[in-house]
């Protein structure tokens, strides 16, 4: 924020008189300035104390499966917990001479200050649920002298050195400035266990006559994130109100925008316009919010559950199916993932990642069998704490037929699936081996019959199929009580050796092994009677004389 508030408004004022109020569902660029561009992104000036980085974002790995905020996704809406880094800078006379220090009495009054702000944002609304944690680096180096140099806010030069040289002074230095700020954020979010995560740097001004930045600004911050710059004295509004500057930039990070420059803004992850002039919070700093301000941090509940819109949403369950079916084994062992469906993100402003996502936690999935008592499913990693979760579970013996097993998940919210996933199986065991006779040597062109018969341990039904090893086959035929018999007949045009097989298959489709039987047909009608055979057999070369002519 710059010095003499109060005009800088009214010029905002008297300028916006001229340009076109923004279109719904879009944002107005014609007054944003840009001040620097590089290979990774580009800055631009939206307000007297908002600026937007516009990063080259890399690919976000895993972005697609998993539906946690990720890398870029460190402020979406303000609900839930939030890690927060305050960033104590100290000049260590390397390269500018050090005029300030910070003292104790001074960093306890900025944590005091910014514990006020926080607290007051997480009493303005019961139902976000928001907390926060702080992470707090006291007397981190830097060569330069911060207050003495222009701010971010006109020239980012001095500001990319100074956060570059304090995050590597943390252990984050691979990247620029912004990279190494949201390094550092992610690995505070992980280690602090939160939602999100924010940075503020803090330039200690208590001997710099004006409190602020050579060109007069002293207190931004960056559209959506990572991090806040504020002085120490904050210009003319002092130490004593530095959680009202706090709670300002706070609700910039979380993607509300300014309501004093003269037009409308959509902005937020409900895509809400501001309000302006409404003499709140992102006006002039009074402790009060908007019903714009409140929609674009993410704060609206359709329909009155007391759980906001942006976490009213449902887990899907997906179970796999069971590998074997019909499955002889009575007792099964499943598994299946569960996932929170994230609300859409609707969010128009361009530094916005755009990505869905939801701080929703599968905790619990549960799994029953033919509509029967709900129990709870094991999960894969020992613990229901994420938003996507693999389970597994075994089920009790199941007795012998056809079962549904249904499975849904439950997230923190109390929301649950609301289409269970499912399964249908059967249990059930094979027929045994049917028992097969019949003759095993005859005559081409003569009928025969087998006779065939298979037990049931379920005492299912039976259906046999006969195979007749000549490319001829009786189709299932049945079904037939279990253990009953059955018989087939067949005659077989050429002579030579075959192997007759059956098999049974009960109601559910089980199919038994085959069962065998070696069959020859060696004799020709032509030759039959033992007086000729004996013939022929007393002369041999007859004998071939007349299998050469007949057979």
């Amino acid at each position: 924020m710059k010095k003499i508030l109060i005009s800088v408004c009214m010029l905002f004022l008297v300028c916006a008189s001229t340009i076109p109020l923004s279109a719904e569902n879009e944002t107005t660029t014609g007054n944003n300035t840009n001040i620097s561009n590089s290979t990774s992104g580009e800055i631009e000036v939206l307000s007297n104390d908002l600026l937007r980085y516009i990063e080259n974002k890399d690919s976000d790995s895993g972005r697609f499966a998993d539906p946690s905020p990720g890398y870029y996704d460190t402020s979406e809406y303000l609900i839930g917990s939030v890690g927060i880094g305050l960033i104590f800078l100290e000049s260590n006379g390397a390269i500018d001479p050090s005029t300030e220090n910070w003292n104790s009495t001074e960093t306890t009054n900025v944590q005091n200050q910014i514990t006020q702000a926080i607290t007051w944002w997480a009493n303005q609304y019961y139902y976000a649920g928001v907390s926060y944690v702080l992470d707090v680096h006291t007397a981190v180096p830097t060569s330069y002298e911060p207050i003495i140099h222009p701010s971010a806010m006109t020239d980012p030069t001095y500001e990319k050195l100074w956060v570059s040289e304090a995050m590597a002074s943390l252990g984050y230095s691979s990247g620029d400035w912004m990279k190494r700020t949201r390094d550092y954020v992610n690995a505070m979010r992980t280690a602090k266990g939160t939602d999100w995560g924010l940075t503020v740097f803090l330039v200690d001004s208590s001997n710099d006559i004006g409190g602020d930045f050579s060109d007069g600004y002293f207190a931004y911050a960056y559209m959506g994130g990572p991090y806040i710059v504020m002085t120490y004295d904050n210009d003319g509004w002092g130490i004593s109100c530095m959680n009202q500057v706090m709670a300002h930039e706070t609700g910039h990070i979380f993607w509300a925008t300014d309501e004093y420059d003269g037009y409308t803004e959509y902005s937020g992850y409900l895509n809400a316009a501001d309000v302006e002039g409404s003499g709140c919070l992102m006006d002039t700093d009074f402790l009060s919010l908007s019903t714009g301000t409140r929609l674009q941090v993410g704060w609206r509940d359709t329909d009155g559950d007391n759980i906001p819109d942006i976490i009213d949403t449902n887990p899907e369950t997906v179970l796999n199916p069971y590998p074997v079916d019909p499955s002889p084994l009575p007792t099964l062992s499943y598994t299946g993932t569960a996932t929170e469906v994230p609300y859409q993100n609707n969010n128009p402003q361009p530094g916005c990642a755009g990505n869905d996502v939801t701080i929703n936690k599968i905790v619990c999935v549960f799994w029953r069998f033919d509509g029967g008592v709900w129990s709870p499913a094991n999960p894969s990693d020992g613990i229901y704490n994420q938003a996507m979760e693999s389970y597994f579970f075994t089920t009790v013996p199941l007795p012998h037929g056809t079962h549904l097993i249904e499975t849904f998940a439950l997230n923190n919210v109390g929301n649950t699936d609301t289409t269970p996933a499912s399964d249908t199986v059967t249990i059930d065991i094979p027929p045994n081996i049917p028992t097969l006779t019949g003759i095993v040597e005859g005559k081409p062109g003569q009928q025969y019959r087998y006779n065939a018969s298979a037990a049931d341990a379920d005492g299912d039904p039976v259906s046999y199929w006969f195979d007749w090893d000549d490319g001829t086959n009786t189709g299932w035929i049945g079904p037939f009580p279990p253990g009953a018999p059955v018989n087939a007949n067949h005659t077989w045009s050429v002579k030579g050796a075959y192997e007759v097989k059956v098999k049974a298959k009960d109601f559910y489709g089980m199919e038994s092994s085959w069962a065998t039987l070696d069959v020859t047909m060696p004799q020709s009608m032509l030759f039959d009677g033992s007086f000729f055979q004996m013939f022929l057999e007393n002369h041999p070369f007859l004998s071939f004389l007349f299998s050469f002519l007949f057979d």
